[in-house]
């Protein structure tokens, strides 16, 4: 199904998901998360992947019909795999111990950084894909998961090049060290997807304030979602910050600020970020 991307029309209904868009200086065609086949006018810097097809940057994230889910105007199928949660530390809450998914929010961060789905393959586009209800998933590289997947049906065209395949994917964060594209484990990652707010009243409940009250992370810029605050991927980090680097960790000249690596909502100078949680 051929649908032209309408970005006027996706960014005005994506504004209204101000929860996880607005955060830092929005200029998201400068950064790696610009997969379209033209890189920025003045741009510096090495694209590991994008597109031979589409000079659309929008795309790979939004459309602005047949959208799924419909906010924020998504345009990848959401995985659907098992994950496991970070569930180690000793001084984690029951809150957070109890959590088995990821929420929402997070999953749209993982339908690309599990690892495991592939970065190209979207509801719509103007390449004519349609990616149907989650039955064309590909791993990173381009080998189909799903064995009932129809034959022939394959994503936007991407250049990736050689430097992505043999190395380890540092932003599939479901990898393991068996296994680079498990697009399961999240063991080793953040706790997300528990309530904040009943989180720091268990704590304040046992005698402990090892958790700043809410109106502290609110107040350094850090982002809380539905009526019981979840902390998800998007607490700390917005896709469409430009922070001023390539991949490799090369200035590109945008004018992004660096201190906001990797698509920070703030900077962490001094440990800032944490500290804005963590009453250490």
């Amino acid at each position: 199904m051929k649908k032209r991307f309408l970005a006027t029309a996706v960014m005005a209904a994506i504004m209204a998901w101000g929860a996880i868009v607005n955060a830092g200086p929005g200029k998201i065609k400068n950064t790696v998360h610009n997969m379209s086949s033209v890189a920025p006018s003045g741009f510096v810097g090495t694209r590991h992947w994008y597109s031979t097809d589409t000079d659309e940057v929008c795309v790979f994230c939004h459309t602005p019909h047949n959208a799924k889910p419909a906010q924020p105007l998504w345009n990848k199928v959401n995985p659907t795999q098992a994950f496991n949660m970070y569930t180690s530390s000793t001084t984690l809450t029951s809150v957070a111990k109890k959590v088995t998914a990821p929420s929402p929010e997070s999953l749209l961060c993982l339908s690309c950084h599990d690892g495991r789905t592939a970065i190209n393959v979207l509801h719509n586009s103007s390449a004519g894909i349609d990616a149907g209800g989650g039955d064309k998933k590909l791993m990173i590289g381009g080998v189909y998961d799903d064995p009932t997947a129809p034959a022939g049906v394959t994503g936007i065209p991407m250049n990736i090049d050689t430097f992505t395949i043999p190395n380890t994917y540092r932003a599939n964060l479901g990898r393991t060290e068996a296994d680079r594209y498990a697009g399961t484990n999240l063991m080793d990652d953040h706790p997300i997807s528990f309530s904040y707010t009943a989180a720091y009243n268990e704590k304040v409940g046992s005698g402990s304030s090892a958790i700043n009250p809410i109106a502290t992370p609110l107040s350094k810029g850090l982002r809380f979602f539905g009526s019981n605050n979840r902390m998800e991927c998007s607490t700390c980090h917005d896709p469409h910050v430009d922070y001023g680097m390539d991949f490799d960790g090369n200035p590109t000249y945008s004018g992004g600020n660096t201190a906001l690596r990797p698509f920070l909502v703030r900077d962490n100078t001094g440990s800032a970020m944490c500290l804005a949680c963590h009453n250490k």
